[in-house]
């Protein structure tokens, strides 16, 4: 499957945050590798950009309600702050921004969001931190052969470099007493200064919008709502199709079809300009897919609605057109409740798909199919887990990575007695065993 070719490089390296939703101390998601000797296995796991090893997916356990889900509602929130701060000026959304709320103290604290990332080869350090709907610090680092500031918020005071970020000097004030140091023009409090900035092109500006445009962030468990993206490329894109019909041959299937079919609608109420109503039947499009697959012992094919196959069946096609598409652009893809639907071996070949595939995409996915915890096809960095405390109620993020245990073929029966916390609903399997026998 040769259809992916890359120049640059545009990778997450980490993402940080504090004191949001259900998180109350700072936590790092981090997808550089583990650098013990141990846990180099699967080079095909890990991609090599300039000096940085980083790998090209992780999954994310932890027991119902212990924060998973919250970790990709900091991403996404975080990338819709950067991305429609300044376009949506009507809205503050830095008040969707939710502190820890079952600690007193961290009402009063700032919540903080920081990203690692390179983008057309330049290594980047993004933050900001929020309090009370206004932003408190703003930061920007860039990286070449050492870290350099290019510039550094503290409310409406910013620091910048003034030679290696000139597209900040149209929108900053200079203090008399300061050669490099003013007051922000044209940006209020609750707008990042990167998203004014990236409005006017700026190149370092440029960079970290078009990083944040690629991440993407699907549910599991509503697979529908990516499931037109999907049609529409199978329709429009000759390269995806050829790709996904690829893929579907080990499912049986032999062909797509994707048929414009019209729907009438119900009489409708309509009302004209002087107020008058009126009665109106219009038509509406609809697209429909149908599948072809092999009859038994046979060439020959027959055409079937997908409705007709199984509910991980039809998943995984709808799932195909943002997997291809983050392969493809080098986006980073996180997927709450990914194996929901899923069989094991399902799960697997979805990950081996995009493992051989990937030149520089990324896939974060929360699951709970303990079986994945195996050595033939994850490393031990790549397996991350989230617990929440059961004294202070709040959510801690960690990797398989950071324990010192052996290599072993899998880490299922080790998770499930309790070995790593962040198992579901009960403290151990032993506990359930019990409860089994009562």
């Amino acid at each position: 499957m040769g259809f992916f070719k890359f120049k640059v490089f545009f990778m997450l390296v980490s993402f940080s945050f504090k004191n949001v939703f259900s998180f109350k101390d700072a936590q790092n998601l981090s997808l550089e590798i583990s650098p013990l000797k141990k846990d180099d296995i699967l080079s095909g796991n890990v991609i090599t950009s300039q000096d940085d090893k980083l790998l090209k997916s992780v999954l994310i356990y932890g027991a119902n309600a212990s924060g998973k889900t919250n970790l990709m509602k900091a991403v996404g929130l975080f990338k819709k702050i950067v991305m429609s701060s300044y376009s949506s000026l009507d809205k503050n959304l830095l008040n969707d921004v939710t502190p820890f709320l079952l600690d007193e103290n961290n009402k009063k604290e700032p919540s903080e969001f920081e990203v690692i990332f390179i983008e057309n080869n330049i290594k980047y350090r993004y933050g900001i931190s929020i309090y009370n709907g206004e932003i408190l610090e703003e930061w920007l680092y860039y990286s070449r052969h050492r870290e350099t500031m290019l510039f550094f918020r503290e409310g409406q005071s910013v620091e910048y470099n003034m030679s290696g970020f000139k597209e900040a000097s149209l929108f900053v004030k200079l203090y008399k007493d300061y050669d490099r140091k003013g007051r922000l023009e044209k940006t209020a409090p609750k707008v990042p200064f990167i998203s004014v900035l990236a409005v006017f092109e700026g190149k370092h500006s440029s960079n970290i919008i078009k990083f944040f445009s690629k991440i993407r962030i699907l549910s599991g468990l509503d697979d529908e709502s990516f499931r037109g993206y999907t049609f529409n490329l199978l329709k429009e894109n000759k390269e995806f199709y050829t790709w996904a019909l690829k893929i579907l041959k080990d499912f049986n299937i032999s062909g797509i079809v994707i048929k414009e079919r019209e729907k009438i609608s119900p009489e409708i109420s309509l009302t004209d300009s002087d107020g008058i109503e009126f009665k109106r039947t219009i038509q509406l499009s609809r697209m429909g897919i149908g599948i072809k697959k092999y009859l038994s012992n046979s060439k020959k094919s027959i055409e079937m609605p997908i409705s007709l196959e199984s509910s991980g069946t039809r998943k995984i096609l709808h799932l195909l057109g943002p997997l291809y598409d983050s392969i493809k652009h080098g986006n980073v893809l996180f997927i709450d409740e990914f194996d929901s639907k899923f069989h094991t071996l399902l799960s697997k070949h979805i990950f081996k798909i995009f493992h051989k595939n990937c030149k520089n995409a990324q896939l974060v996915v929360n699951v709970q199919d303990t079986n994945l915890m195996n050595t033939d096809i994850f490393r031990r960095d790549q397996i991350w887990f989230v617990h929440k405390d059961q004294i202070g109620q709040d959510s801690q993020l960690y990797s398989l990575a950071e324990y010192k245990n052996i290599i072993k073929e899998s880490y299922s029966q080790d998770y499930l007695q309790g070995e790593f916390d962040a198992i579901p609903l009960f403290d151990s399997i032993n506990d359930v065993e019990k409860l089994m026998v009562e």
